[in-house]
């Protein structure tokens, strides 16, 4: 078996095997009712700097999954209203979800599927992910789209900034913020969707350094409700907030978020089609 059906695979029983609950209808996503953000000059200009820094071609990063996973073919999810097979696509279904991100990388052979920064993705566009009524559909980071249990590496040393189980339905779950520097500039990256046992033993301020394994992608019984996938984000102010953080936006504050929150591919390095 190739090593790419050999990971999927794997998990498949498992991931079959989840359900959810139905919520109630007034149910909000609470870690998701975040505030009109506001970003100070000096944040801004923290901003322009780390991008910079991460786009310098001279830096190297390790990768924050095996090394496998890049080098194989790699499939990018379009999920923006120009994908026609998103029309009116239950994300809520897990199953049908899990389906349809398992049959789209089976026929496009791909061992990883990349979910694009700065989307603005149709399957937020519900009642489920509005506050204000308007929904948070911008979203602010790059998703993995990979097993279950896959490890999880740091692509540069940091600390522990922190860490919680946002264990919210279309939530994180379990979730990761390192703490990084560069020069003087220090920023920070967060890890979603993980597995409970990510946390196990985790203390504020553990160092760990690049290429070292600080969890692994969490089953949709423990990740949110999600298929298995990383969200993997780059923020450059935490703006007082431990252990979350928002990882979509409001159209009409994604210029905002955007700006706080550079492009994780200037880190990643992943080829587009």
């Amino acid at each position: 078996m190739s090593f790419v059906w050999s990971l999927w695979t794997r998990a498949k029983e498992e991931r079959l095997a989840i359900y959810h609950q139905a919520l109630p209808g007034n149910l909000l996503l609470s870690s998701y009712n975040k505030y009109m953000i506001e970003i100070s000059q000096s944040i801004r200009d923290r901003a322009g700097k780390l991008r910079e820094l991460l786009a310098d071609r001279g830096l190297r990063f390790a990768t924050v999954l095996s090394r496998e996973f890049f080098t194989a073919k790699i499939h990018w999810f379009d999920f923006t209203k120009n994908n026609p097979a998103l029309a009116g696509f239950p994300v809520t279904d897990i199953d049908k979800f899990t389906e349809f991100v398992d049959v789209t990388l089976r026929e496009a052979d791909a061992a990883m599927g990349v979910g694009g920064y700065g989307e603005d993705r149709v399957l937020y566009r519900s009642k489920l992910f509005e506050s204000g009524g308007e929904a948070r559909s911008i979203h602010l980071a790059v998703d993995l789209w990979v097993p279950a249990d896959t490890e999880v590496y740091t692509p540069l040393a940091g600390q522990v900034h922190s860490f919680q189980d946002n264990n919210n339905y279309l939530d994180y779950g379990p979730t990761i913020i390192l703490e990084h520097k560069l020069g003087e500039q220090v920023f920070y990256t967060l890890y979603g969707h993980l597995s409970r046992p990510s946390l196990v033993g985790l203390q504020v301020g553990r160092h760990f350094d690049a290429g070292e394994r600080i969890g692994w992608i969490g089953q949709a019984s423990e990740n949110g409700t999600w298929p298995p996938h990383l969200h993997f984000q780059v923020i450059t102010d935490m703006l007082g907030k431990r252990g979350d953080f928002p990882g979509v936006a409001k159209p009409s504050e994604s210029a905002e978020y955007l700006e706080l929150c550079p492009d994780p591919n200037l880190v990643l390095r992943i080829p587009k089609e």
